[in-house]
């Protein structure tokens, strides 16, 4: 079944239509964002869900993931830039489409996840990701609408989806992330 991360989750409100909703995995931002969430913020999640949910703190750089990473103790960390981690919990690599196969983009160990908009909420060409005989994560642009399509596309180990499940930037409709999970195991049915 394909892993199913919902992103920008910023009150235990959402945390727990997320995992009524039937994701994998929540994604708890600590880059600059309107999904943006303190260390305090995060604890208090991480607190009311952990143990039913996967969570994944997601950062812009590697400089500030080990510190934070200590406070909340990530099942995964997602990171948008380049540098080295030193967490022994699995990585996912934010990268763009055309960065796939550049060599050490991604290092031994880590896991893609292509996002073609860069956090902008837009798709891009999946066939991109069938390219690569990795395991990726689909993100960018995704809804209920689209997903099955990505999945049938790229065949990924998982989809991460943010403003796709959103009422407004920040805060999740529980409907949307429903009608999400319905899409992608649909799609998972005729993989």
């Amino acid at each position: 079944m394909t892993w199913i991360k919902v992103c920008g989750i910023t009150s235990t409100t959402d945390a727990e239509a997320a995992i009524e909703a039937g994701v994998s995995a929540i994604g708890l931002v600590f880059a600059t964002s309107p999904r943006q969430i303190t260390i305090q913020k995060g604890l208090e999640i991480a607190a009311t869900v952990r143990d039913r949910v996967e969570i994944v703190g997601v950062f812009k750089d590697a400089t500030q993931v080990e510190a934070v990473h200590r406070a909340l103790r990530f099942d995964r960390v997602q990171v948008h830039g380049a540098g080295p981690l030193r967490v022994a919990v699995p990585v996912l690599r934010a990268i763009r489409p055309d960065e796939l196969e550049r060599d050490g983009t991604v290092s031994e160990g880590e896991m893609a996840l292509i996002d073609g908009s860069e956090g902008r909420g837009q798709t891009f060409d999946w066939t991109a990701g069938r390219s690569t005989p990795r395991q990726v994560v689909v993100a960018g642009g995704l809804t209920a609408e689209n997903v099955g399509e990505a999945i049938l596309a790229v065949r990924p180990f998982g989809v991460d989806v943010s403003s796709g499940v959103e009422s407004v930037p920040g805060r999740k409709d529980p409907e949307k992330m429903r009608r999400f999970v319905a899409a992608v195991r649909r799609a998972d049915g005729v993989r």
